[in-house]
C-alpha cells in the first residue's frame, strides 16, 4: 500500500499536539493510521485541533469519536463511513476543527459527503480537481512506468490503472487515497454513488494520475 502525493483539500491541515487521555493510546492509533495509508502526523494534528474545542470534561467516548474523525482527516478512506456517522456525536466546533474546516461549512460538507466522497468547500473553485496519485518511484512515488488505461471499479471511489505490465487499484476520497498492486487485469465496473461522476485521468508521459469530478454547469 502506498500513500498519495497530494490532495488539494489537504493544503492547510490542522496543527497541534493531542492531549493525553487515560486509557487511550494515541501513539498506537497513529501507527494504525499510518498502516492504513494515512499520515500519523496529520492524525495527531487533527486530533489536537479538535481536542482544543472540546469541553475540559469531555468523556473518553467523545474523544474516541473525535479520533475516528481525525483518522479520516489524516487520509484513511476506510474510516469515512464511520467518521460521517459520528459527526453528530461530536460538538460541531470540535468536528470542524479536526477536519480543518470553518464551523459554518461543516453542515454543507457533511451533506455533500453523504453522496459525493470527493466534495469539500474549495472544490468548485478548482474546477473539480481533487488529487494526484502515483508518481515516479525514483522520486518517492509509486510507479516505474506512466499510468494508462484508467477505469472505474464497482465500488464508490475505486479505480484501476495500468503501469507497464502491472495493474493497480486506487481507492480515494477527499482526504486520502491508497494504491494496491493487483494480481492481474480487473473487470471494469461502474463507479457507484449518487453524486457527480468521478474520473481517474492519465496523461502521456506523466507518472501522476488525477482524480477529477465534473462540476455541475
Amino acid at each position: 500500500m502506498i500513500r498519495r502525493p497530494g490532495h488539494l483539500a489537504d493544503t492547510e491541515p490542522p496543527t497541534g499536539v493531542p492531549t493525553d487521555v487515560p486509557g487511550l493510546d494515541f501513539e498506537r492509533a497513529g501507527i494504525n493510521v499510518e498502516a492504513a495509508g494515512g499520515s500519523a502526523e496529520r492524525f495527531r494534528h487533527a486530533l489536537a485541533a479538535g481536542q482544543r474545542a472540546l469541553p475540559v470534561d469531555a468523556s473518553s467516548d467523545l474523544v474516541v469519536a473525535l479520533a475516528g474523525i481525525s483518522g479520516w482527516r489524516a487520509g484513511v478512506p476506510g474510516l469515512r463511513d464511520d467518521a460521517l456517522a459520528h459527526l453528530a456525536d461530536v460538538p460541531p466546533v470540535a468536528a470542524a476543527a479536526a477536519l480543518g474546516l470553518a464551523e459554518g461549512d461543516l453542515d454543507a460538507f457533511a451533506e455533500h459527503q453523504r453522496t459525493d466522497r470527493f466534495w469539500w468547500p474549495g472544490r468548485p473553485g478548482q474546477r473539480g480537481y481533487v488529487c494526484a496519485v502515483g508518481g515516479f518511484a525514483g522520486l518517492g512515488g509509486a510507479w516505474t512506468a506512466p499510468p494508462t488505461d484508467p477505469r472505474p471499479l464497482d465500488a464508490d471511489g475505486a479505480f484501476a490503472v495500468r503501469t507497464g505490465e502491472r495493474w493497480w487499484r486506487v481507492d480515494a476520497d477527499v482526504w486520502g487515497s491508497r494504491l494496491v498492486a493487483l494480481e492481474g487485469e480487473p473487470l471494469s465496473g461502474t463507479s457507484r454513488g449518487s453524486g457527480p461522476a468521478a474520473s481517474l485521468l492519465t496523461f502521456a508521459e506523466s507518472y501522476l494520475a488525477w482524480i477529477y469530478v465534473a462540476e455541475p454547469a
